[in-house]
């Protein structure tokens, strides 16, 4: 299995526990897993980009690696956001 790390500015802790609850069974304290994978939601922090604070998520994630390409753009196309 793969372990990947990845982190989320500007995004609630809320969107991603539901994401994952639509995606998969809920094992509680905000980790999920389906069929080849399995993530943990960690806590909001703060994360500082030059002089500006901003919410930030950390999603521990572990895939098959038959599932990590699909999976990993799912997840990408969920939480893009706009800016501008």
């Amino acid at each position: 299995m793969l372990h990947i790390e990845k982190t989320y500015s500007s995004f609630e802790r809320e969107e991603f526990l539901e994401y994952f609850s639509e995606k998969g069974t809920d094992l509680g304290e905000g980790r999920f897993s389906g069929k080849g994978w399995e993530v943990a939601v960690g806590q909001e922090f703060k994360r500082m980009v030059g002089a500006f604070p901003f919410k930030a998520i950390k999603l521990d994630i572990w895939l098959e690696e038959e599932i990590s390409e699909d999976f990993l753009e799912d997840l990408r196309r969920s939480f893009l956001r706009g800016g501008g």
